[in-house]
């Protein structure tokens, strides 16, 4: 291959990018740096490999995430948020409880079960020891910033006089186990089966009725 045909995949992924918002060339970047963190792994990563995928510049990732690490943030972030979603709605909107932990138990449970999470967890095994600042990262602002936001919304729940609880960092734990158990773990084992719809809905719909019976006013 000359170094023509090898420049021309990255220069058709530059023009696609020139013509993306923004945003969308943000998303792209993170879109990108997550399947190749996935694939081979984070110190295996390049920047280069990176934008040569989503398109763009190295000045743009680094205006956008400031290094590597910054834009692994970024990815841990935005899946939190993806999860968090309902209950951040609901402080505002002042959902129903039973309907909102619902949902976010339902999300919970699809992040638990998916590939992302996998590949997470096995990335910390193998990599974690020599980077610890990502599993660090990964911990923070992954389950321990998801538990926060719970803990926010089960306390504006009391407030407001629906739930009553008098630690609610410790319901979200106990919440949470209740929905997740060794789900994640064995996600990364490769041995958790495929869920059926019906007895998931039934599941949510236990862990949901035991934690409203435990705080419920």
């Amino acid at each position: 291959m000359t170094s023509a045909q090898a420049a021309a995949p990255l220069a058709k992924a530059r023009k696609i990018a020139a013509r993306l918002t923004p945003d969308a060339r943000r998303q792209a970047i993170m879109d990108a740096a997550k399947e190749l963190f996935l694939q081979k792994g984070y110190a295996a990563t390049s920047l280069e490999e990176i934008v040569s995928t989503s398109g763009g510049s190295l000045a743009t990732l680094y205006q956008l995430f400031g290094n590597k690490q910054g834009l692994w943030e970024a990815l841990v972030a935005e899946v939190t948020e993806i999860l968090t979603a309902p209950l951040q709605d609901a402080m505002i909107h002042h959902g129903d409880p039973r309907a909102v932990l619902k949902e976010f138990g339902r999300r919970l449970d699809a992040l638990e079960r998916s590939r992302v999470c996998a590949g997470a967890f096995r990335l910390m095994l193998a990599e974690g020891s020599k980077y610890p600042e990502l599993a660090r990262t990964l911990y923070e602002k992954g389950p321990d910033a998801s538990r926060r936001i719970v803990a926010e919304y089960l306390d504006s729940e009391v407030a407001a006089g629906t739930l009553d609880i008098a630690d609610t960092a410790r319901a979200t734990e106990q919440f949470c186990s209740l929905i997740c158990s060794d789900t994640a773990l064995r996600n990364a084992f490769g041995v958790l089966t495929a869920p059926d719809e019906t007895e998931l809905d039934k599941r949510l719909d236990a862990a949901v009725d035991m934690f409203l019976r435990a705080y419920g006013a």
